[in-house]
C-alpha cells in the first residue's frame, strides 16, 4: 500500500530466510513507480534473508539511454538502473527483448542477466497465416539482427523467409531487398508512437508487397490514441504484440487491428530452469505456441 503522500510502503508477509525468490514485474507505465516499487521489493527480500533475489523483468526500463553522446551532458540511465538493482542486492535479471544487448554488460559478473527472444511465441501465429513469399522486414537499420534473428527462427514448409529492411535518408524511406508480391513481417522490439512501423508498413504496399504483419514485443503505446488511430489507417494487416507491457486503456477499440500474444510460458519456463540449474538458451529454439487473444 501507500502512505498519504504516495510513498509506497512494502511488506511481506512471508518468512523469506534462504528461499530462492523471483519477483516478477514489468516496470511500465508508470516507470519511476514501478521502479522504485522494483527496488524496494529487492531490498526487503535480501533484508529479510533471501538466499538469491531473482528479478523477471518482461521490460526493462530506461532501455533507450545505452551511451553518452558526444558533448552531451546526459546519464546512461540503463547502466544506472542496473547499478541500482545491484545496489539493492539482486543477485540475477531476466528480461525479454532488450533494447540494446549492451544493457547485459551493465551488470557485474556477479549478476548474470538471460535476455529471452519472444520470437518463439509467435512462430506459431505467422505459420498459421499461409504466408506467401514470406519477407521478414527490419523498419530500420538498427534492428537488422533482430530481424535476421526472427527470421532464422521461422520454417515454412515450401518458402525461405527473405529479409529486407526499410531505412531513412532525409525524409525519404528507402529499401534494401525485394518485396513485390510478398506477405511481409515488421519485426521490432518495441513500439511507442507507432510512426517508423506504419511508415515502413505503407513504404512496404507502395513497392508492392501483398499482405503486411507487424509483430512487437513492447507495445508501449504512449500516445496511445495517436498511435492507434496511426495503426489503424496504415497499410498494416495486424500487429502481433507480446504481453510484457499493460496496453493502454481504450487502445483496442481504437483500433481492430491488433493481436496479442503471451510469454506467460517463456518466463514460467526460464524460471524452471534457472531454479533446476538448466541451460536457458534451449528456450531461445522452442515453438511455445502461445495463444493469441
Amino acid at each position: 500500500n501507500r502512505f498519504n503522500d504516495g510513498e509506497i510502503n512494502i511488506q511481506i508477509q512471508e518468512s523469506l530466510r534462504g528461499c530462492h525468490v523471483y519477483i516478477l514485474k514489468s516496470v511500465s507505465t508508470p516507470v519511476n513507480d514501478n521502479l522504485v516499487e522494483l527496488l524496494l521489493l529487492i531490498s526487503a527480500a535480501k533484508r529479510a534473508s533471501a538466499a538469491s533475489v531473482t528479478a523477471v523483468l518482461p521490460y526493462y526500463p530506461y532501455s533507450r539511454n545505452t551511451h553518452k553522446p558526444e558533448g552531451k551532458r546526459v546519464p546512461i540511465s540503463a547502466a544506472d538502473v542496473a547499478k541500482m538493482m545491484e545496489a539493492m542486492g539482486v543477485t540475477r535479471v531476466v528480461s525479454v527483448d532488450l533494447h540494446c544487448a549492451q544493457i547485459q554488460g551493465f551488470f557485474g559478473p556477479r549478476c548474470p542477466v538471460d535476455n529471452l527472444y519472444a520470437a518463439p511465441t509467435a512462430a506459431s501465429y505467422f505459420h498459421s497465416k499461409d504466408l506467401v513469399r514470406p519477407a521478414v522486414v527490419s523498419p530500420d537499420a538498427a534492428g537488422v539482427a533482430r530481424a535476421k534473428l526472427f527470421c532464422e527462427g521461422l520454417t515454412f514448409a515450401h518458402d525461405t523467409p527473405s529479409l529486407a529492411v526499410c531505412f531513412s535518408i532525409g525524409e525519404s524511406l528507402n529499401l534494401v531487398g525485394d518485396v513485390t508480391d510478398c506477405d511481409c513481417i515488421i519485426v521490432d522490439d518495441l513500439v511507442d508512437s507507432g510512426r517508423t512501423l506504419c511508415n515502413a508498413a505503407n513504404h512496404l504496399k507502395d513497392m508492392g508487397a501483398m499482405r503486411i504483419f507487424g509483430f512487437c514485443t513492447h507495445a508501449l503505446f504512449s500516445s496511445q490514441s495517436t498511435a492507434a488511430e496511426l495503426i489503424e489507417q496504415s497499410a498494416l494487416d495486424e500487429l502481433l504484440i507480446a504481453n510484457t507491457v499493460q496496453l493502454p486503456p481504450g487502445t483496442r477499440e481504437r483500433t481492430r487491428k491488433i493481436r496479442m500474444c503471451s510469454v506467460g510460458k517463456l518466463l514460467a519456463d526460464s524460471i524452471k530452469a534457472i531454479q533446476s540449474g538448466t541451460s536457458v538458451s534451449g528456450l531461445f529454439s522452442t515453438n511455445l505456441g502461445a495463444a493469441v487473444s
